[in-house]
């Protein structure tokens, strides 16, 4: 890109951003959006922080002739935020291509047309950080199923409510052997102990 798109893109940094981000937040319902655009503390709207820094330092590579550099630390912890979001990785992408979008509705057709070889070179620029975006997030997804796999592995014998499951304790005490029995070989070993009852007690 050429000096003339580049300072076109810095005047308009401020208006382009602030379209950019209001779509890109828009996904989430009127309501939360409002919050995600009120509140400015990191800790109580981390979506929000981390889509405002995401998306600013994405626009100043993209309008940067020299940077070629994608994988910058804020957009990488925005693709984070949305990997372990219900959201496909073309919808993941999408953004990238509504800042083309918003650029040429603000720049408008006189920019295109006096500096139409930078635009060719922005179009491109755009293109590669979208497949850079989807590596990244199909990446950032990977370990968030290889985290999920870990911890069931860890906790396997955690019940939905957080307990452990009884079979779990029962075989830490002794009481049920490693090998999971039939329910109706453990209620007639005669003491009672696999269908509750007292030790002794039959269930007749």
């Amino acid at each position: 890109m050429g000096t003339k798109l580049t300072q076109l893109l810095q005047e308009k940094r401020a208006d382009i951003l602030e379209k950019w981000e209001n779509s890109v937040l828009s996904c989430y319902g009127p309501d939360a959006m409002r919050i995600f655009k009120t509140q400015q503390n990191q800790f109580a709207n981390p979506i929000g922080h981390k889509t405002r820094l995401g998306l600013a330092e994405l626009y100043d590579v993209l309008c940067d002739p020299g940077e070629e550099a994608v994988y910058t630390p804020d957009l990488q912890e925005y693709i984070k935020v949305k990997a372990v979001q219900k959201v496909s990785a073309s919808d993941a992408v999408s953004f990238v291509f509504k800042l083309r979008e918003l650029v040429r509705e603000q720049l408008g057709k006189k920019g295109m047309t006096e500096s139409y070889k930078e635009w060719l070179a922005f179009d491109a620029r755009i293109d590669a950080a979208a497949l850079a975006i989807f590596d990244m997030f199909v990446n950032s997804r990977e370990q968030v199923y290889l985290v999920r796999i870990n911890e069931f592995k860890q906790n396997r014998y955690l019940l939905t409510d957080g307990t452990i499951c009884p079979s779990k304790l029962m075989r830490k005490d002794n009481k049920l052997p490693n090998a999971i029995a039939d329910p109706g070989e453990i209620s007639t070993q005669g003491n009672g102990a696999g269908c509750g009852l007292p030790a002794g007690k039959s269930a007749g």
